[in-house]
């Protein structure tokens, strides 16, 4: 009996231990303490993303099709426009998502998947705006901050999925009071 306990613990704790080694950690981001904050080259500044002004009322926009509501700030909804996208520097087109808080236009989202198409939205953004600031020295993250406007481009090196947003700097003071 006690060699079957013994054997009993033994395999659970090999079972423990294994297990252990499968959930992948957290990855930990290192500050660049060097970093500055990084705004728009001079006339630059987005006034809305993808010819969409920020502010601008949902109901005046043709064609829009909901996607899905993120429930923060009381919910900020995402619509897809119809024959619409980013075109990226190299031609291809991706999908863009227009978010609404209370029913005005706050925030555009280009997403990618894989390398190739991160490296080429990183691209085309870095063409138009320069170099954002890094934040943290083994992250490939970078960011601009201006009157009107924040953007971020952020890369997961986990899930290979890159995001691109530009939002409304006033809406999101605003959102901020809510």
């Amino acid at each position: 009996m006690k060699k079957f306990v013994g054997i009993l613990i033994g395999f659970a704790l090999l079972l423990a231990l294994g297990c252990q080694h499968a959930v992948n950690p957290p990855p930990v981001y290192l500050p660049d303490k060097n970093v500055k904050p990084v705004g728009f080259a001079r006339a630059s500044e987005p006034t809305g993303f993808n010819g969409v002004r920020w502010r601008m009322e949902l109901l005046t926009l043709q064609d829009m099709h909901y996607v899905r509501t993120d429930p923060s700030h009381g919910g900020i909804t995402f619509y897809v426009k119809k024959g619409d996208g980013f075109r990226l520097k190299d031609g291809k087109v991706l999908p863009v998502q227009y978010g609404f808080w209370e029913g005005k236009f706050y925030v555009g989202m280009v997403t990618t998947r894989g390398p190739s198409d991160w490296d080429a939205l990183k691209t085309t953004v870095f063409d138009k705006y320069g170099r954002g600031a890094k934040p943290f020295t083994n992250k490939d993250e970078y960011l601009w901050y201006g009157e009107e406007a924040t953007m971020a481009l952020r890369y997961g090196d986990v899930t290979k999925a890159g995001i691109y947003y530009i939002r409304s700097g006033a809406m999101e003071k605003q959102m901020t009071a809510y």
